[in-house]
């Protein structure tokens, strides 16, 4: 199974592996909503679902043991869509606005969300792989 990595992570982890010290974890990662591949030309969407943009995301602590997945812990709401947008992939960010992309990946099933249709992903709804 591919990473969700992005490129900006992966060279974090890189440089660290080579001695230099990591920086420092966010004190809060963001969900965002996209409109195609983050990584190539897709289009955030975030701010078209709810004006307030990207919501904050808590991961379940991993176990040891546990197969390199990041797991969501808690409901991720943007509430009732303020526009029509289509929903294909949604990444994590660690700020709220512009910041670094730290994941992202493809929904399962891509979605056209209308005007007043909620926006949810349950707790456990989304996952991360971290490396192979």
């Amino acid at each position: 199974m591919a990473s969700d990595l992005s490129t900006y992570l992966g060279n974090k982890i890189v440089r660290w592996l080579g001695g230099q010290a990591m920086p420092t974890a966010p004190a809060t990662v963001y969900l965002a909503l996209f409109d195609g591949d983050p990584k190539a030309a897709g289009v955030e969407v975030s701010a078209d679902v709810n004006s307030a943009g990207r919501q904050a995301i808590v991961w379940t602590v991993p176990s040891a043991g546990t197969v390199n997945v990041m797991e969501s812990s808690d409901d991720v709401d943007w509430g009732a869509s303020e526009g029509d947008v289509d929903l294909d992939w949604v990444a994590v960010f660690d700020a709220a606005s512009a910041g670094n992309r730290l994941a992202s990946k493809a929904l399962s099933s891509p979605q056209s969300i209308l005007t007043g249709q909620q926006v949810l992903f349950s707790a456990g709804d989304l996952s991360f792989t971290i490396g192979t």
